[in-house]
């Protein structure tokens, strides 16, 4: 395989796949890459193998709020909310306009009785889905 101009290959291996792909950024792909991977881990069932992944990607990017905002997903549904509340937290302290956050946060407080904080979060993610 030819490799032209500015472009690098990479190699990326990971359970049984391997991948071949151009970038400008390695970095850059292989979050994008790892973040891919967690979202076809989660949508399978597998949130374990997901979070594995994400915790990848925020040891490349400890400022990536959208997996943090996964993370919290994830263990979520795992049944883990205190410990989504805490990744949600972490998602919106990195970008506090973060709507699914906001929500998912809610409902993970919810799930632990605490409604009123719920409410809160909610109300939040919905003035932002509505652009306010």
């Amino acid at each position: 395989m030819a490799v032209t101009g500015q472009l690098n290959a990479h190699h990326v291996t990971g359970e049984g796949e391997t991948m071949h792909r151009f970038s400008h950024n390695g970095v850059s792909d292989r979050t994008n890459y790892l973040i891919k991977q967690a979202q076809e881990k989660a949508m399978a069932g597998d949130h374990q193998t997901a979070v594995e992944y994400l915790q990848s990607v925020i040891s490349l990017d400890p400022r990536h709020a959208g997996a943090f905002a996964m993370l919290g997903d994830c263990t979520d549904c795992l049944g883990q909310h205190e410990q989504a509340i805490a990744y949600y937290d972490q998602a919106l302290r990195l970008d506090p306009f973060h709507a699914d956050a906001w929500f998912n946060k809610g409902m993970s407080l919810k799930a632990i009785g605490r409604h009123t904080e719920a409410t809160d979060c909610i109300g939040k993610s919905i003035e932002l889905y509505c652009g306010r």
